[in-house]
C-alpha cells in the first residue's frame, strides 16, 4: 500500500511503501539482472526479502519509465543506477515498511518506525550538545525528536556512500522546529578532518494504523 508519495522539490522524489503483498506481487513487474537475483538470494528471511524486492520496485515506479533501470552497489553497498548516472537514488526499510529516493543530486534517505528504545540507545549517536538543544527547544517533542536526528544522520551516511563516519563526532544537524503536520527543513553537514558536505535535509513525520514514522531525505548542497 502506497503510504505517501512527494515530490521535495523538482529534484526530489520521495515515496514510502507498506508491505502487505507477497514476493509474487513485486517479481512480476520487476525484471532483475544476473547480480541482483544473486544479492536477493543473499536474504534468507521473508521480511527481508520483501524489503529488498518491494524498495526496488517501488523505486522503478518513481522513475516513471516503462524499461526498468538496474541497480548495482558498490563496495560500500550504497546502490546507483548501472546506465543512468546522471539520477541518484537512495532506499530504506523499517519493520515491513520501504522508502525510496530518486534524485539529480547525489542524496541518502532514512525512514525509521517510532520504537521505545531509540531514546536508550540515542547517546551512541547523538552527542551531549544535541540532547541539551531538544531539551531546550523541543522537550515536548523530544521522543519523536530523537528519531529525527536518527534518520537525519543515517541519510547523510548513506548519501555519502563511504565507511569509516561516525555519527557523534563526524555528523551535524542545525536547529531546526518540529511539525507534525508538515515539512520539516534544516542544513547538515559531514565534517572529518580536511573533508567537509554540506546537505540540505527534509524532514517529516506520518501516521499509519498503529504505526508512526519520521522520514529524512538529504541531498548535497552543490
Amino acid at each position: 500500500m502506497l503510504l505517501f508519495s512527494r515530490n521535495i522539490n523538482a529534484g526530489l522524489r520521495f515515496a514510502a511503501w507498506q508491505i502487505s503483498e507477497g514476493e509474487a506481487f513485486f517479481r512480476d513487474d520487476l525484471p532483475l539482472t544476473t547480480a541482483e537475483i544473486t544479492d536477493l538470494g543473499r536474504h534468507q528471511h521473508p521480511v527481508r526479502r520483501l524489503e529488498w524486492l518491494a524498495g526496488r520496485w517501488l523505486l522503478h515506479r518513481l522513475t516513471g519509465r516503462k524499461e526498468r533501470l538496474a541497480l548495482a552497489k558498490n563496495l560500500y553497498s550504497k546502490p546507483f543506477f548501472l546506465t543512468a548516472p546522471q539520477l541518484h537514488c537512495s532506499l530504506s526499510h523499517s519493520q515491513g515498511t520501504v522508502a525510496a529516493l530518486l534524485s539529480d543530486q547525489v542524496c541518502g534517505c532514512d525512514i525509521q518506525v517510532l520504537v521505545e528504545k531509540m531514546p536508550r540507545i540515542a547517546p551512541k549517536f547523538m552527542r551531549p550538545d544535541e540532547f541539551e538543544w531538544v531539551d531546550r527547544d523541543e522537550p515536548a517533542n523530544r521522543y519523536e525528536m530523537i528519531h529525527l536526528f536518527w534518520t537525519a544522520k543515517e541519510a547523510m551516511y548513506k548519501a555519502h556512500g563511504l565507511k569509516e563516519l561516525d555519527f557523534r563526532a563526524h555528523l551535524f544537524l542545525a536547529p531546526f522546529i518540529w511539525h507534525s503536520d508538515d515539512l520539516m527543513e534544516t542544513n547538515g553537514w559531514i565534517e572529518k578532518g580536511d573533508l567537509r558536505i554540506n546537505y540540505h535535509l527534509f524532514m517529516g513525520y506520518f501516521q499509519e494504523a498503529q504505526q508512526s514514522f519520521v522520514w529524512t531525505v538529504a541531498a548535497t548542497v552543490v
